[in-house]
Order: C-alpha cells, then structure tokens, then sequence
C-alpha cells in the first residue's frame, strides 16, 4: 500500500481508543459509525506555449473514517491515502460537550477554520478543485485546539494550531484562526449566508519560510506560479457570502494576505472566486455555516434519473507586491455534473487558466520554469477534469 505515515496513523488509533473511555464508565452507550469516499479524477490539459501537456487519471483521494459519541465525548478518526499510495492521518480529533454549556473543545488534527469553501467537504463542492488561493494561501489541518458553538442562524470557532500529525507537529510553527458565520435569511425558499474569518501564522524555528504558489486548476501538474519561500509569518482576513433560493445558488469569497517577508518589509497578496450554479431534479443544501449533501429528488436507486447541475465560476489570486514576482492567475470554470444519488457523482470541470509567470522558478512543474527561464512571461492552460465519485 506504500508508505505508512506511523505518527499520524497512531494518533488516530489513540484518539479512537482513549475518548470512549471515560464516558463508558458512566454506562454511556457507544453509537459508531464507519465512512468512507473515493475521489477519481482522468484530466486532459495543455498550455498554449510552454512544454506541458497532461493526460493522466488520479487517484485524488480515498478515505476511511470511524467517528463516535458517548456521554458528552464524540471524536472522528479518518485515515487517506492517493496516487503515490502513502497512508496519512486527515481528521482526527475528539469533541467534548461539557454539561451547562453551548460551547464544545475540539482536540486534535482539522482544519484551521477558514473559508467557505475550505470548511465545505470536498464531496460537496462544486468543482474538482477549490478556488486557488485557498491552495495558495495553505488552507489545511494542523494539530491544536479549539472552541466552539452554533445557533440556529451562526456558528463560531476560534482556535491555535501547531503544525500536521503527519509531519512534525511541534516543530512546524504556529497558528491562530477563527471563523464566525451569520444566515440572516433562512426558511424553506431561500437561504443567505455571510462570514468572515482571520488567521495569523508564524514559521517555527526549523521550518523553511513561508511560500506560495499554486497549480493550473487541475491537482496532477505541478505549479504555475510561485512566489519561492519569502516570509517569516503572514496574517489573513477573509470575507465570504452565498445565496441558496431553490434549485440556484451564487457564492463568493475573498481574503487578502499580508506577508511579513524575511528580507524584511511586507506584502500583500490577494485572492478570491465567485460561482453561481442551478440544479435540475435537486438542489444544493446548507447547514452549520457551510455547503451540505446536496439533495436529489429522485435517484436511480427509486427509478429516478438522478439530479443534474450546471455551474460557472471565477477564481483569481495574486502573488505579487513589494518586489515579489510570484506572478497571477485566473481561471475560468464550467461545470456539468450528474448524481444518480446523493452520494455518488460524475462531474466535469472545463478550466482555462491564464498567469502570469512571474520571476521565480521556486516550486514551479519543470515545464513552467523552463518558461520562466526563457523569459515567457504569461501562458494559459486549457483543459477538464473528469471526477468519479461516491461515499457511503
């Protein structure tokens, strides 16, 4: 199966072990429960001028996950593994509800809470990829604790971060972030929803400075902007809203990041998406300050044909200022997916990417730096991304 990623899978099996234990000895029953999804990708893509042409199938991501509650402990362990075979820990914490309060304490590994579409399971996405400066900015899972709570209409959740079970935790710096998000509208037509969030990062002692880059859309090539490894600790403020009205939906985010380079001085880096989408037979659902299951009215499973969605996004990001050259991007989406049921799909993704190279060849696929080194100074990627999926 590859290699086996020891520190990340033993947390897990520890979480799993250790949070029942308490609460059953106060004869709290132990409701489990097993899931899992697979994520398969065959992407075609190429650039207009540079060396580069894909042609490839993926294994984008499988995943097994055994959650729980009793008494006022439920904990989720989740275990991944790709393409490349290596088994790594994703979600695994533990959530303790105390008595007399709406506040819970999540510990363990997931993500930092940021972005709309970051929080939003990659099973409920629009795309095959999110937007890229939720990659580009590093939106992911680290090891750390956090509080939070919800209200019919809000969520909050505030926490501080080391670094991923899978590596280096305590070596990898820090981080703080929160989120809170506000539904003023929410009744059977018509859903409106509106966030924010922060994060502040800082290096640790022995990690590489801070970078950014990112892919053409698609997650096989390598990158097509970089900005090399520049900064000591950043900060990010990140504003977010969407409208559900039955089978239409639009969402937008934006975040702006700001660099505290090691040379010295600072940056700001820019990043955001707006989508908008219509479901025939189904429509796209909400809960908890993100995008849910979405629901097919009639499946293939009941002799129904399943559900259709058409949508259409934009995504931008910007990795230049200050004397960084990471270069920009944008990229043009139309997407045609179909579920047979709720948990199983088959999307399409058409993308065309424009950049702007930048100066840096740091972190960029082999056929970008060529390009970078030959002076090109702009290339477009065109191409689709075609996902089989399912989850139980």
């Amino acid at each position: 199966m590859g290699k086996f990623k020891l520190f990340g899978a033993a947390s897990a099996i520890a979480i799993i072990s250790a949070c029942p234990v308490l609460p059953a000895m106060a004869d709290n029953p132990l409701d489990l429960n097993l899931s899992g999804r697979v994520l398969y990708d065959y992407t075609q893509a190429e650039a207009d001028t540079a060396a580069f042409e894909v042609d490839e199938t993926e294994l984008r991501s499988a995943r097994l996950a055994l959650s729980g509650k009793t008494g006022i402990v439920s904990f989720k362990a989740e275990l991944e593994t790709d393409e490349e075979g290596d088994i790594a820990a994703t979600d695994v914490y533990a959530d303790f509800a105390p008595a007399g309060t709406e506040w819970k304490i999540r510990v363990g590994q997931f993500k930092t809470p940021n972005s709309l579409e970051e929080q939003t399971s990659g099973r409920f996405t629009t795309f095959a990829e999110r937007a890229a400066f939720t990659d580009a900015f590093e939106f992911d899972r680290r090891f750390g604790i956090a509080a939070h709570t919800k209200g019919t209409n809000w969520t909050f959740m505030a926490g501080a971060f080391g670094g991923s079970l899978n590596d280096t935790p305590f070596q990898e710096g820090m981080a703080l972030a929160a989120r809170g998000t506000f539904a003023p509208v929410q009744s059977e037509d018509m859903i409106v929803h509106l966030g924010a969030s922060v994060r502040y990062r800082d290096k640790g002692d022995d990690q590489s400075n801070l970078r950014y880059r990112q892919r053409p859309f698609t997650h096989i090539p390598g990158r097509i902007v970089s900005t090399g490894s520049v900064a000591e600790s950043d900060t990010l403020l990140g504003l977010e809203a969407a409208m559900l009205r039955g089978p239409l939906w639009v969402s937008s985010e934006y975040a702006i990041l700001s660099s505290d380079l090691t040379a010295g001085g600072s940056a700001t880096f820019g990043g955001g998406s707006i989508e908008a989408g219509y479901f025939f037979g189904g429509r796209r659902t909400y809960k908890g300050g993100k995008f849910d299951r979405p629901k097919v009215d009639n499946p293939v499973t009941d002799g129904g044909h399943g559900a259709l969605a058409v949508s259409a996004s934009f995504d931008t990001v910007d990795l230049s200022d200050s004397g960084i050259d990471g270069g920009s991007l944008d990229t043009a989406l139309l997407g045609l997916s179909w579920y047979p049921t709720s948990k199983t799909r088959i999307g399409l993704s058409l993308f065309q990417s424009d950049a702007s190279l930048g100066t840096t060849t740091s972190g960029l696929d082999p056929a970008f730096a060529a390009a970078v080194l030959a002076s090109q100074s702009s290339d477009t990627v065109t191409g689709f991304t075609l996902r089989l999926q399912a989850d139980f």
